[in-house]
Formats: structure tokens, sequence, C-alpha cells
């Protein structure tokens, strides 16, 4: 199995690792960049965009949506890659979403 990982352009600057387990049995990284320079995360609108963004890139990055041969249901490690890409990068996705409102505070002071 393949080891990937999930990181957003200027959001990161090193790469998530997916599952534990899967890196120990692979050290093959794929990385995929997100942009959010054209958003606003000041505003709802602007998060949920970012938020699509960032679920389509570890969907991919992940595999999630690719069925096991001869099954419609998706691998035990394409649902724990992508859970485990998603749980990692919440964390500085609010921090970005919460440095973005903090100035649009300040500016309106």
């Amino acid at each position: 199995m393949k080891a990937y990982s999930f990181a957003s352009a200027a959001l990161l600057s090193a790469s998530l690792a997916s599952a534990p387990s899967a890196m120990a049995q692979s050290a093959e990284t794929q990385t995929v960049a997100v942009s959010y320079a054209d958003l606003d995360l000041s505003t709802e609108e602007g998060v949920q965009r970012f938020d699509q963004r960032i679920d389509r890139a570890a969907r991919e990055v992940c595999r999630y949506d690719e069925p096991v041969t001869g099954s419609r249901i998706r691998s035990a490690e394409a649902h724990e890659c992508y859970t485990e890409a998603r749980s990692r990068i919440a964390r500085q996705q609010a921090r970005l979403v919460e440095r973005a409102r903090a100035r649009t505070i300040a500016l309106n002071r």
C-alpha cells in the first residue's frame, strides 16, 4: 500500500502523513496543493469553498472515491487516509480562518 500526504499551498510548510500504519509499509508520498489565495476566509462562503477544496484534495490523494476492485465499497486504507488527512488539516484550517476574521475585526475598528 502507498502512504499519502496532504498539503495546502501556503497553508502547510510540511506535508501531512496519512495513516501511520500505511507509512510503515511504504515510503511513497503524494502531495496536493490547495490554494485559497482567491478566497475571503473571513466570510462563511469563503470558508465553505476552502473546505470543499480541501475535501476534494483529500479524496484525490487518498483515492477515497475509488472502490476496491470487484466491489462498490472503498478500501479501509483509503478511508483511514482520508479521515487522518481531514483530521490533521482541521486545526491549521481553523487557525487560518481565525486569523482572517481577526484581521477583518481589527480593520473594522
